[in-house]
């Protein structure tokens, strides 16, 4: 499938979710807010101000950038840009799903997902998850 193709009926699309970037917005803030607020912090203010739009730019990408897709083929990730591009595990090829989860990302209930194919390497990696483990079953009762 060429990355200006749209999603069959029957695939399942996937996009990562807004929660998965607590982490980023709070190094936004800081990084934008700290040296306004606080002079002192040693940041002049012009470099928080650049160091919170590479931060943007950086949510901005992974979230709108990218999607994953359930296939009739297999498991499918899917950049948009910058020059569309995708990675795919055939449903004969594709091992062990595993969820991966921080403490933090448990709280916020989102998470990863990494497929391994049958040879035991990981091969594809979904980043921002709403729900990981529903996610995972989903694909395993897609899976053939």
């Amino acid at each position: 499938m060429s990355g200006n193709e749209f999603p069959a009926a029957g695939d399942l699309v996937f996009k990562p979710s807004a929660r998965a970037f607590f982490v980023h917005y709070v190094a936004m803030a800081l990084v934008f807010f700290g040296p306004r607020l606080n002079p002192a912090v040693g940041l002049p203010v012009w470099l928080g101000t650049l160091l919170g739009l590479v931060v943007l730019g950086a949510v901005i990408y992974q979230k709108y950038g990218q999607e994953y897709r359930v296939t009739s083929r297999g498991v499918v990730r899917v950049w948009n840009w910058p020059s569309p591009r995708e990675q795919e595990i055939a449903w004969e090829n594709l091992g062990e799903i595993l969820v991966l989860r921080g403490l933090t990302q448990t709280i916020l209930q989102v998470g990863n997902l990494a497929f391994r194919d049958k040879a035991g390497e990981r091969k594809l990696f979904w980043y921002g998850l709403l729900n990981p483990k529903d996610v995972k079953n989903l694909i395993e009762r897609k899976r053939p």
